[in-house]
């Protein structure tokens, strides 16, 4: 079996942008240890084909408290970074893809970060951590059996697509630790870990997704907005109330006021 240097080293002798495609990879897999780099036939929506990498595995998201593992599988384009990448969760045999507002009925994510892809602004690493924030949010899948063993526990829950249909335990020579343990998430150049904490100090981390999924993913973003610009995104009134509250508040006595 080819290593993951090798596979990368064939993998991107045909690509434009070989170099920065490589350490974009390199960035992921420093964090996200069951990703791995596949070379593989990608077919498009015309018909068209073409020999791409894409990373292939799982990713930790925390859900109620627990970590599960999520399948997906990420294709990156010949001309990475700017072209954005294509996400599909990939199920195993268990597994039910479960639709939502980020995922069709094929698997194909769709979020803001992709439709909005500008390097050098947008990178992997950015788009795994979001879609781990996204699917600890809405599971993209859920167990097809009645029940689904969740493996530190013997107890079992039932598999009404509640909870997302993987195993809680990693693979014996793979270590995740819990998501809050990880290094600061960036998006689009900025440090979430900032945005979390004031999110949470004024009580408002219960909409916190909602708002990083519609590009608000900093404080000067999140004090720039109007009650309407809220109300858009679709938060109710006391939400929008609090928000207009925490921003003037923000903005009157800074961050430590």
């Amino acid at each position: 079996m080819a290593s993951a240097d090798q596979v990368l080293r064939q993998a991107l002798s045909k690509y434009r942008y070989a170099d920065i495609c490589r350490r974009d990879v390199t960035n992921v897999f420093s964090q996200f240890k069951d990703l791995r780099p596949n070379h593989d036939s990608f077919i498009f929506n015309d018909g068209n084909k073409k020999e791409l990498l894409n990373l292939d595995g799982t990713i930790p998201v925390t859900y109620k408290g627990s970590i599960y593992n999520i399948p997906i599988c990420v294709w990156i384009m010949d001309t990475h970074p700017y072209n954005h990448p294509i996400v599909f969760v990939k199920p195993t045999s268990t597994m039910q893809i479960k639709t939502g507002r980020n995922v069709d009925s094929n698997g194909k994510v769709d979020l803001p970060y992709l439709r909005e892809w500008h390097y050098p602004k947008s990178d992997l690493l950015g788009l795994i951590q979001i879609l781990v924030i996204v699917f600890g949010e809405e599971p993209p899948v859920y167990s097809k059996q009645s029940q689904m063993t969740q493996s530190s526990s013997p107890n079992s829950y039932p598999g009404t697509g509640k909870y997302p249909g993987v195993s809680r335990q990693c693979d014996p020579d793979t270590t995740f630790s819990p998501f809050a343990a990880q290094a600061p998430i960036h998006v689009q150049g900025y440090n979430l870990d900032i945005f979390f904490q004031t999110m949470e100090r004024f009580e408002l981390d219960d909409i916190m997704n909602t708002l990083i999924e519609h590009g608000v993913d900093c404080v000067e973003t999140f004090c720039s907005m109007t009650e309407s610009d809220f109300k858009e995104i679709g938060l109710n009134i006391g939400q929008r109330r609090k928000c207009i509250l925490a921003a003037e508040h923000i903005k009157n006595y800074g961050l430590n006021g």
